[in-house]
Protein backbone atom coordinates (compact mmCIF):
# COMPACT_ATOMS: atom_id res chain seq x y z
CA UNK A 1 0.00 0.00 0.00
CA UNK A 2 1.38 3.30 -1.23
CA UNK A 3 1.22 5.73 1.55
CA UNK A 4 1.97 8.94 0.27
CA UNK A 5 5.52 9.87 2.47
CA UNK A 6 8.22 8.20 3.33
CA UNK A 7 6.92 6.67 6.43
CA UNK A 8 7.86 3.04 6.44
CA UNK A 9 4.86 0.44 7.16
CA UNK A 10 5.18 -1.02 10.45
CA UNK A 11 2.54 -4.67 10.66
CA UNK A 12 0.99 -5.62 14.20
CA UNK A 13 0.02 -8.67 16.00
CA UNK A 14 -2.02 -7.69 18.80
CA UNK A 15 -2.14 -8.26 21.88
CA UNK A 16 -4.93 -11.22 21.95
CA UNK A 17 -3.81 -12.58 18.60
CA UNK A 18 -2.18 -15.84 18.05
CA UNK A 19 -1.03 -16.67 14.66
CA UNK A 20 0.49 -20.22 13.38
CA UNK A 21 2.33 -19.66 10.22
CA UNK A 22 4.53 -17.66 8.19
CA UNK A 23 4.77 -14.28 8.84
CA UNK A 24 6.46 -11.66 6.26
CA UNK A 25 6.23 -7.93 6.42
CA UNK A 26 7.60 -6.17 3.72
CA UNK A 27 8.35 -2.97 6.20
CA UNK A 28 8.83 -3.61 10.39
CA UNK A 29 6.77 -6.01 12.34
CA UNK A 30 5.78 -5.52 15.95
CA UNK A 31 4.69 -8.69 17.72
CA UNK A 32 2.61 -7.95 21.12
CA UNK A 33 0.49 -11.50 20.63
CA UNK A 34 1.81 -14.59 19.61
CA UNK A 35 4.04 -16.41 16.55
CA UNK A 36 4.27 -19.72 15.85
CA UNK A 37 5.97 -20.48 12.88
CA UNK A 38 8.69 -18.33 11.07
CA UNK A 39 8.93 -13.94 10.79
CA UNK A 40 10.48 -12.40 8.11
CA UNK A 41 10.54 -8.93 7.73
CA UNK A 42 12.87 -5.87 5.38
CA UNK A 43 13.19 -3.76 8.59
CA UNK A 44 13.32 -3.86 11.79
CA UNK A 45 11.08 -7.23 14.21
CA UNK A 46 10.05 -5.40 17.88
CA UNK A 47 8.49 -7.93 20.09
CA UNK A 48 6.99 -6.46 23.29
CA UNK A 49 7.04 -7.96 26.65
CA UNK A 50 4.14 -9.40 26.57
CA UNK A 51 4.90 -11.10 22.83
CA UNK A 52 5.44 -14.64 22.43
CA UNK A 53 7.48 -15.73 19.63
CA UNK A 54 8.01 -19.70 18.46
CA UNK A 55 9.88 -19.21 15.47
CA UNK A 56 13.10 -18.35 13.63
CA UNK A 57 13.13 -14.22 13.38
CA UNK A 58 14.98 -13.02 9.52
CA UNK A 59 14.56 -8.98 10.00
CA UNK A 60 16.89 -5.98 9.03
CA UNK A 61 17.08 -5.58 13.07
CA UNK A 62 15.56 -6.91 16.06
CA UNK A 63 14.46 -5.57 19.53
CA UNK A 64 13.28 -8.36 21.77
CA UNK A 65 11.38 -7.99 25.07
CA UNK A 66 9.75 -10.75 25.44
CA UNK A 67 10.01 -14.93 25.38
CA UNK A 68 11.18 -16.11 21.76
CA UNK A 69 12.11 -19.77 21.05
CA UNK A 70 13.50 -19.90 17.95
CA UNK A 71 17.22 -18.85 15.95
CA UNK A 72 17.63 -14.60 15.27
CA UNK A 73 19.62 -13.46 12.27
CA UNK A 74 19.84 -10.12 11.77
CA UNK A 75 21.39 -8.10 8.91
CA UNK A 76 21.95 -5.14 11.48
CA UNK A 77 21.93 -5.26 15.08
CA UNK A 78 20.06 -7.01 17.86
CA UNK A 79 19.14 -6.17 21.08
CA UNK A 80 17.63 -8.30 24.11
CA UNK A 81 16.60 -5.73 26.89
CA UNK A 82 16.83 -7.06 30.56
CA UNK A 83 13.56 -8.64 31.09
CA UNK A 84 14.13 -11.06 27.82
CA UNK A 85 14.58 -14.62 27.36
CA UNK A 86 15.89 -16.34 23.87
CA UNK A 87 16.27 -20.12 23.57
CA UNK A 88 17.98 -20.11 20.11
CA UNK A 89 20.99 -18.39 18.22
CA UNK A 90 21.93 -15.28 17.19
CA UNK A 91 23.79 -13.80 14.50
CA UNK A 92 23.70 -10.08 13.71
CA UNK A 93 26.29 -7.17 13.49
CA UNK A 94 25.88 -5.54 17.15
CA UNK A 95 24.47 -7.56 19.66
CA UNK A 96 23.33 -5.97 23.29
CA UNK A 97 21.98 -8.63 25.48
CA UNK A 98 20.45 -7.92 29.10
CA UNK A 99 18.44 -10.73 29.36
CA UNK A 100 18.61 -14.28 28.86
CA UNK A 101 20.27 -16.35 26.24
CA UNK A 102 20.68 -19.73 25.92
CA UNK A 103 22.41 -20.51 22.70
CA UNK A 104 25.66 -19.74 20.80
CA UNK A 105 25.97 -15.62 19.48
CA UNK A 106 27.69 -14.41 16.15
CA UNK A 107 28.24 -10.85 16.74
CA UNK A 108 29.98 -9.23 13.25
CA UNK A 109 31.28 -6.53 15.61
CA UNK A 110 30.42 -5.93 19.31
CA UNK A 111 28.67 -8.41 21.60
CA UNK A 112 27.69 -6.73 24.81
CA UNK A 113 26.48 -8.34 27.84
CA UNK A 114 24.87 -5.94 29.93
CA UNK A 115 24.72 -6.50 34.16
CA UNK A 116 21.65 -8.74 34.20
CA UNK A 117 22.42 -10.42 31.23
CA UNK A 118 22.95 -14.35 31.37
CA UNK A 119 24.15 -16.13 27.74
CA UNK A 120 24.84 -20.21 28.04
CA UNK A 121 26.89 -20.82 24.61
CA UNK A 122 29.43 -19.65 22.33
CA UNK A 123 30.01 -16.32 21.72
CA UNK A 124 32.09 -15.09 18.45
CA UNK A 125 33.23 -11.27 17.69
CA UNK A 126 35.29 -8.89 17.26
CA UNK A 127 34.77 -6.90 20.27
CA UNK A 128 33.20 -8.26 23.33
CA UNK A 129 32.08 -6.36 26.65
CA UNK A 130 30.63 -7.93 29.88
CA UNK A 131 29.47 -5.64 32.45
CA UNK A 132 29.58 -6.55 36.12
CA UNK A 133 27.10 -8.55 37.25
CA UNK A 134 26.76 -9.94 33.69
CA UNK A 135 27.21 -14.04 33.62
CA UNK A 136 28.66 -15.94 30.90
CA UNK A 137 28.60 -19.94 30.80
CA UNK A 138 30.61 -20.91 27.50
CA UNK A 139 33.15 -19.69 25.82
CA UNK A 140 34.15 -16.55 23.63
CA UNK A 141 36.57 -16.51 20.12
CA UNK A 142 37.46 -12.98 19.28
CA UNK A 143 38.42 -12.57 15.66
CA UNK A 144 38.73 -9.80 13.19
CA UNK A 145 37.23 -11.81 10.63
CA UNK A 146 34.08 -12.81 12.19
CA UNK A 147 31.97 -15.51 10.37
CA UNK A 148 29.96 -14.00 7.89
Amino acid sequence: MFRGDDTPEVSVVGPGTRIEGTVVAAGSLRVEGEVKGKITAEREVTLSPQGRVEANIQAGSIVLAGQVKGNLAAKGDVSLPADSRLDGNIRGHNVDVGGVVKGDIVGKGRVALGPRARVEGQITSTTLAIAEGAVFLGSSTMDEQTPK
